[in-house]
């Protein structure tokens, strides 16, 4: 009998231990977020040493990088990385100047309309994960999910420190754009 529970015992102790092992995944950037179930994340960069293994976990298939300084090396992994995996890197830096940063939440917005429209799953991040990840994010269900601006800006909110007064001046700014923003888009998802 005490053979028999001992025996019970370690199966159990070894099958705990491999369903651990099988679960196991690599640690996930900072601020991951799954915006919409399933299928939309947001984050800050991936740490150069997760990068593949977080990109085939979380079995993503589009990366939208809203950095804005592609010659830094700690982005280089992430595109090397995606490129193996045969996951799609898109890179649309969002800079200070307006112009420039229309262009590229129009092309991140259409990008993720379009892989939703395909049934992928589509990571969008920038360095920290919080403001210009954020900004796209919101931008997304405003334009193409339709959701009233309270609704849709509540993203911006999400890892804003109380004392911050950008996320006001974000949706200022995204308001202000927005037929731009919106002829942009739909010019990008009709080709």
């Amino acid at each position: 009998m005490k053979s028999t529970k001992r025996t019970l015992w370690v199966l159990a102790v070894a099958v705990a231990a491999l369903t651990l092992v099988s679960h196991y995944r690599s640690p996930l950037p900072r601020r991951w977020t799954e915006v919409r179930h399933g299928w939309l994340f947001r984050s800050a960069q991936i740490p150069a040493a997760n990068v593949a293994a977080v990109l085939r976990d979380e079995r993503i298939d589009l990366v939208i990088d809203l950095s804005d300084d592609p010659t830094d090396p700690d982005f280089e992994p992430e595109a090397v990385a995606a490129h193996a995996l045969g996951v799609r890197y898109l890179h649309a830096p969002v800079s200070s100047r307006a112009a420039d940063a229309i262009v590229s939440y129009a092309h991140a917005v259409a990008a993720i309309a379009q892989a939703h429209a395909r049934g992928e799953r589509v990571l969008v991040h920038c360095e920290i994960g919080h403001r210009r990840s954020a900004a796209a994010v919101a931008l997304y269900a405003r334009l193409v999910e339709h959701e009233p601006p309270p609704v849709a800006y509540r993203e911006l909110y999400r890892y804003a420190d109380a004392r911050a007064a950008w996320q006001a001046s974000m949706q200022e700014f995204l308001e202000q754009n927005l037929p731009e923003l919106e002829a942009r888009v739909s010019a990008e998802l009709a080709q």
